[in-house]
């Protein structure tokens, strides 16, 4: 099962947009890739922390301290996007408790 949660309209450029969609994108691509999760959730809002998107699963997890640098570019890519608008990027995961990925 798959969910999108944005409660208002937002009116974000046009370049924050097309990398927010890139990061989702990327961050979807692995869940199927990777994750074997039933649950999978999106989630887009904008406060005065400016704009936040969350994709969050319940897949297998993995330990990010682990990930092997290189092995593929996806969470670097992801990293680079958010940190070329100014954002930051976070990654919480573990064996067995899903992962969240988190840009604002």
């Amino acid at each position: 099962m798959t969910s999108l949660e944005s409660h208002e309209y937002m009116r974000v450029p046009m370049p924050v947009e097309e990398e927010l969609y890139r990061i989702a994108q990327e961050a979807l691509h692995n869940v199927v890739k990777h994750a074997r999760a039933r649950q999978v959730e999106v989630r887009l809002s904008s406060g005065s922390g400016g704009t936040r998107l969350e994709v969050r699963d319940d897949g297998v997890g993995f330990q990010t301290d682990r990930a092997r640098p290189g092995a593929g570019m996806g969470l670097s890519n992801m990293r680079e996007r958010a940190e070329a608008l100014g954002g930051s990027f976070q990654i919480r995961s573990g064996p067995g408790t899903g992962t969240r990925v988190e840009v604002v």
